[in-house]
């Protein structure tokens, strides 16, 4: 039974995704991933779209999962092992823009658990006050598909501030590969100036960006910091973007 409600969770995970909470992200992945896909996703927090994604790859594809929280990537571990998941690789991980150990900052979430869709590696004067703090393990983008022999064809990423950093680790395989882009880029984790480095750099790489407005793909170009991420008008708040 227990094995029944993980899967009607996980599909109701991605459920709300595809039709409420991210339909145009939702169906980017399922224009970009198809079967025999790799696809990478970095924070993958409780695997629903991990589970998108797994679903458009299918058993002749591949699913690199990283999720540096202990207690998510134990989760994960689990769905893992439970549904027989043979190709996803889940790795306890962040990954950045050099190999080493940082600092994982967790907040408390609603119900006061330390695991946390806000986790960052971001250090700020928000962060000092999280609720707990985790040292975790960072490998490049580059490093880690270079020592796996891993040719993306998709990254989600949502990494709360850390993505500039995750690109500037992956450019030879940006570079190489070409794989198409869904990622949370946030003026309030790292700022508008990084925020726009990161645009500045996938469109020197030769990307071409857009911003979701639920189902909606705009042009970068039309994207704004004081319309699009206001935080006093949630209706309009845009955080999710695509590259390709």
């Amino acid at each position: 039974m227990h094995r029944i409600l993980e899967y009607l969770l996980l599909n109701y995970r991605t459920f709300r995704y595809r039709f409420k909470y991210d339909k145009g992200g939702i169906a980017f992945i399922r224009e970009k991933v198809g079967p025999g896909a790799t696809a990478l996703d970095i924070g993958a927090h409780k695997g629903g779209y991990l589970y998108a994604m797994l679903r458009r790859a299918g058993k002749a594809g591949r699913v690199y999962a990283f999720e540096p929280q202990s207690v998510l990537y134990g989760y994960l571990i689990n769905l893992k092992k439970k549904f027989g998941w043979a190709n996803v690789t889940v790795e306890h991980l962040a990954l950045s823009d050099v190999a080493g150990e940082v600092t994982l900052f967790i907040p408390a979430n609603r119900t006061g658990e330390g695991t946390s869709p806000g986790a960052t590696l971001i250090r700020n004067e928000n962060t000092e006050n999280y609720a707990s703090r985790e040292a975790v393990m960072t490998e490049t983008l580059d490093g880690y598909c270079q020592r796996h022999h891993i040719r993306p064809g998709f990254l989600k990423i949502d990494v709360e501030g850390n993505e500039l950093r995750i690109f500037r680790g992956g450019v030879e395989t940006l570079r190489n590969f070409r794989p198409a882009i869904l990622v949370e880029i946030e003026a309030r984790h790292a700022g508008r100036e990084t925020a726009l480095e990161t645009f500045r750099m996938l469109e020197e790489l030769g990307y071409e960006g857009y911003f979701l407005k639920g189902a909606e793909r705009i042009p970068l170009k039309q994207f704004s910091f004081n319309i699009h991420q206001d935080t006093a008008n949630r209706k309009n708040y845009c955080n999710n973007f695509i590259f390709y």
